[in-house]
């Protein structure tokens, strides 16, 4: 027994409409991932410079020197 046209024609509106809200999902999920991504980006950008600073930090402490109560 085969479909009418219009069964045909039914399905297929449905299975696109249901690919429709498929696509418009996984692009909400990706743009929720690229602002997460690039607030971690920036995150890991702030840390670099602190870890940077207190590299100079150390670096500009004598290694020898007594510590003053001595």
């Amino acid at each position: 027994m085969s479909k009418s046209l219009e069964e045909r024609v039914d399905e297929l509106e449905m299975h696109i409409a249901h690919q429709n809200e498929t696509i418009e999902t996984l692009n909400d999920v990706v743009s929720n991932q690229a602002q997460v991504l690039d607030r971690l980006v920036s995150a890991m950008g702030q840390m670099k410079d602190q870890l940077l600073d207190i590299q100079d930090l150390v670096e500009q402490t004598p290694a020898n020197q007594k510590p003053p109560h001595y």
